[in-house]
């Protein structure tokens, strides 16, 4: 049964908020029948739709992996948001700098790009931390605001945009485009390599000798330097893949989706990927999982509205009071555990 715990928990949880957007659904005039029916069909109705929803899970997917792999081993990564931000404007930046290179090259080099400027940006929290203690937290948060407002005056200053005010880049180099699967979608090729590094990290978190490691760091520093583990190393590798992977995403939505860098590419991704890791507990395949079903909330909410005059926003309602739920479920298992473990 404690096996299954978490995943009761989570399944009650978002029933529950599925129930209360149903009552809510209600004040509208509007069956909650028809409502969660309209929410299907706008996000998997057909192809076109389909491949929209697999486009919004992406991003989602590979942030939710990046803040798992951090906290699975203990460290906290609560930076994606930055090194998603300037890995996207370093590709970008090469983009629009160099011309007449073969698109293969082009294309790895983008990628490396973005992985590599990830990864850094991650690796300076990661190696403070073992080398001096210092808080994680705290500095990667003041290091999302660093990255952000850094590529914000580079997008109003040294490359903005000839095309006008918008606070961007120019277009890039049309041998960096990553490759439309439906010409009605903004599904690219990037899926392919979103769902390469998913299966990276699944091997890495789940089957590999480091992701036990993490999880022994995680549980008990002291044991596992007893038991040999090179704690400091590890922590460091799971931050600057962490990283990797957030600055992944920021490369896919440059080099497939917006073909630029955006001020405000990413509308939340990272703390969306971060609050749907925690409620599965940092479990690779809970997140994707629910990285799926946030896409298809967020791709069913505005078909929902248009065909039923139902805000779009109740499907944010709807992801807050999972959330809650799940926290709540959590809380009074262990209550119940703990007390059941003194009364025995």
């Amino acid at each position: 049964m404690e096996k299954y715990k978490g995943i009761i928990i989570i399944t009650v949880s978002f029933l529950l908020a599925l129930v209360v957007g149903g009552l809510l659904m209600l004040l509208y005039h509007v069956s909650p029948i028809d409502g969660y029916k309209e929410m299907v069909i706008g996000a998997l109705g057909n192809k076109f739709v389909l491949y929209s929803t697999l486009a919004r899970m992406v991003p989602i997917l590979l942030t939710g992996l990046s803040i798992a792999i951090s906290f699975h081993a203990g460290i906290w990564n609560i930076g994606a948001q930055g090194q998603l931000y300037l890995a996207a404007f370093m590709v970008a930046a090469m983009g629009v700098t160099f011309h007449g290179i073969p698109s293969v090259l082009y294309l790895t080099l983008g990628v490396s790009v973005g992985l590599l400027v990830g990864g850094l940006w991650a690796w300076i929290p990661g190696y403070l931390k073992v080398k001096y203690n210092v808080n994680e937290v705290v500095l990667t948060i003041m290091m999302n605001s660093i990255a952000v407002y850094f590529t914000l005056y580079m997008v109003n200053g040294p490359f903005r945009t000839t095309e006008g005010s918008l606070g961007a880049t120019n277009i890039i180099d049309k041998a960096m485009w990553l490759k439309h699967l439906n010409p009605l979608s903004n599904l690219n090729t990037g899926i392919y390599i979103a769902l390469a590094a998913t299966a990276v990290i699944i091997y890495l978190m789940l089957f590999s000798k480091y992701g036990y490691e993490w999880k022994m760091s995680r549980l008990n520093i002291r044991f596992s330097i007893y038991g040999g583990v090179n704690v400091k190393k590890n922590l460091i590798m799971a931050m600057v893949i962490s990283g990797m992977l957030a600055g992944l995403a920021g490369t896919i939505l440059v080099m497939g989706d917006y073909h630029r860098f955006l001020n405000g590419i990413s509308p939340g991704y990272s703390w969306t990927g971060m609050i749907l890791a925690m409620m599965v507990n940092y479990d690779p395949i809970g997140v994707i999982i629910t990285s799926f079903i946030y896409a298809v909330m967020a791709s069913g909410g505005l078909q929902m509205e248009l065909a039923l005059d139902i805000p779009q926003e109740l499907v944010q309602i709807i992801f807050v009071l999972s959330v809650m739920f799940v926290t709540a479920g959590y809380s009074m298992a262990n209550r119940v555990a703990n007390r059941i473990q003194e009364e025995g």
